[in-house]
């Protein structure tokens, strides 16, 4: 079987149930395979602290004043102040801007001349989806195997 036969390299080939049945079951096998490593993931939790970090604040020192919640929240606020602030800040600078700047059409002649090749091999290239190039001798590309 070629390679170019297989349907998951070439896309296009699928219809849209094709591809919603195999995002579908993608998503549901990556949910699997992450189910599989929660367990570990928990007892790795609980060995690097969060258990004691939770007795430490609630069981031996019973918050009565409310000093270590304060301190836990005031950090929690003040950290959510600082993001907050930094999304209006980049809202504010890029609101109403194009992302993204067109490029200018390039001819073949140009072309041709950036990438050291003769005119009628960047028409052959530019034809292709894929393409075997080398650099002959001379300095200029030449096109072994065009598809």
């Amino acid at each position: 079987m070629k390679a170019e036969a297989i349907i998951i390299q070439r896309p296009e080939r699928q219809s849209g149930a094709q591809k919603a049945m195999f995002g579908l079951v993608t998503v549901t096998l990556w949910v699997a395979w992450a189910c599989l490593w929660l367990p570990l993931v928990t007892l790795g939790a609980w060995a690097y602290g969060i258990r004691d970090a939770l007795t430490q604040l609630h069981l031996l020192d019973p918050i009565t004043d409310g000093g270590d919640i304060y301190v836990v929240l005031g950090v929690a606020v003040v950290t959510a102040i600082i993001f907050t602030g930094w999304s209006m800040y980049n809202y504010a600078r890029f609101v109403g801007k194009q992302k993204r700047r067109g490029n200018s059409p390039v001819g073949i002649a140009e072309t041709a001349a950036k990438i050291g090749a003769h005119i009628d091999e960047a028409i052959r290239l530019q034809s292709t989806r894929r393409a075997v190039v080398s650099v002959a001798d001379d300095g200029f590309m030449t096109v072994k195997e065009a598809r």
